[in-house]
């Protein structure tokens, strides 16, 4: 009989690496990185992390989001978003917390709103179809 692994908190479930782009809708449960380019609509019910090479041109719905890269278009994160210095952030934010380091080049309306606003918009925001 197989032992089950349990699921860590801080396990990577997918990646799109340095170098590689993909377009489209991607719909997880665990969590993703992506150092690549990535083009539509991403919907976590875990963590997003965008890495310092990480390209973005997407909708992106997940609890925490961390931001070292590039993203165009609107973050939804329903507890936490962490903006590092290295980022760039074309589009708006909402979320419950927002965290953003000094030298972030961010355009656009940053939102705070309290857990049940941001659980409601962010399942809103799921339901929606992405017109890629």
């Amino acid at each position: 009989m197989q032992k089950k692994i349990p699921y860590s908190d801080f396990s990577i479930n997918s990646i799109i690496g340095t170098g590689d782009s993909i377009k489209g809708e991607f719909n997880l449960k665990g969590t993703l990185r992506i150092d690549g380019y990535f083009y539509g609509k991403i919907n976590s019910q875990s963590k997003v992390y965008i890495g310092k090479t990480g390209k973005v041109e997407a909708t992106i719905i997940a609890k925490n989001i961390i931001v070292g890269g590039v993203v165009k278009g609107d973050i939804f994160a329903e507890e936490n978003i962490v903006v590092l210095k290295t980022a760039e952030i074309i589009g708006n934010i909402y979320s419950c917390s927002i965290n953003m380091d000094d030298g972030v080049i961010f355009a656009g309306e940053c939102r705070v709103l309290n857990k049940d606003d941001m659980k409601e918009l962010a399942e809103t925001k799921r339901k929606e179809k992405n017109n890629i």
